[in-house]
């Protein structure tokens, strides 16, 4: 029989609760978070090595995640009864069997191999009994985002649980080697990773050639809202994703801009604005309310 839970406890970490707009509190003002992402790992066929960690920050509050789901990203529920006590990690598999065979600690497991992470990114929601979104993340595998995470044996780690897990430079590489060797061309990879507990992490973030500097206004907004940066030096893109990582508004940018006015008529909620020229990107939380 496969085994499907199991929490594990921090270690002397002391946190606190992150509440911004992604993450809206469950009873008693505690939000889970999802702090490590392994979507690509190096094996071929089925990614039986895949991974979501979930972590409840606070210190001294559980949460009862019954009737917590994620609707998109993966297919899983988690079942009565589960708790998630304060400082604990919970993992979710792609196959629990081998997870726990490999990584040595067990993990629930998501419906089937069809709700694999994408290789390419995607958009990660887990709501509550309630229908309400309490954390979601849509991680890339873009020049923002680490890419040693797409195939070359490294998981996503989220450095410190309490900054915005939307935004790429709050991520980096796990550093934590697992032992586990994967047979790949030309040469074996290693498993670099933490799942269940707090990992060594060293945030990175972007270049600052990298980054673009935007002022996002007015925010939270009922309709239209502006933005204002440094002039592109060529042709760029506008995208607004929507809380589950779907694309609902593209807009192309030409070069010599510098400010724009957007109504896109979203609804109400929590979308991501991503703002690419070239390499360089930015990534902002806009509220419609």
């Amino acid at each position: 029989m496969k085994k499907k839970l199991l929490s594990f406890s921090l270690m002397a970490i002391i946190l606190t609760v992150s509440l911004d707009a992604f993450a809206q509190p469950a009873p008693g003002g505690v939000s889970p978070v999802i702090t490590e992402i392994m979507y690509n790992p190096p094996e071929a066929g089925n990614d039986t090595l895949e991974f979501l960690e979930i972590y409840n920050p606070s210190l001294i509050a559980n949460i009862n995640m019954a009737g917590y789901y994620f609707s998109s990203g993966i297919t899983y529920a988690f079942p009565d009864g589960f708790i998630l006590a304060a400082g604990e990690y919970v993992v979710i598999s792609g196959d629990s069997i081998i997870f726990e065979d490999a990584y040595g600690i067990s993990a629930f497991e998501w419906a089937g191999a069809t709700s694999s992470l994408s290789n390419s990114g995607e958009g990660i929601a887990l709501r509550n009994a309630s229908n309400t979104v309490v954390d979601t993340v849509f991680f890339d595998d873009s020049a923002a985002w680490p890419g040693e995470a797409d195939g070359d044996g490294y998981s996503l780690v989220l450095c410190d649980p309490t900054s915005d897990n939307n935004l790429p430079e709050s991520w980096t590489l796990a550093e934590n080697a697992t032992g586990i060797i994967v047979a790949t061309t030309p040469d074996p990879t290693e498993i670099f990773a933490s799942p269940g507990s707090s990992g060594t992490c060293t945030p990175t973030g972007i270049d600052d050639n990298e980054a673009i500097t935007t002022l996002v206004y007015p925010n939270p907004t009922e309709s239209t809202f502006a933005m204002k940066f440094d002039a592109f030096e060529n042709n760029g893109t506008l995208m607004v994703f929507n809380s589950v990582g779907q694309a609902v508004y593209t807009e192309t940018i030409a070069t010599g801009t510098s400010t724009l006015t957007i109504n896109a008529n979203l609804k109400s909620g929590f979308y991501i604005l991503s703002l690419e020229n070239g390499k360089s990107i930015a990534r902002h939380n806009l509220v419609i309310e």
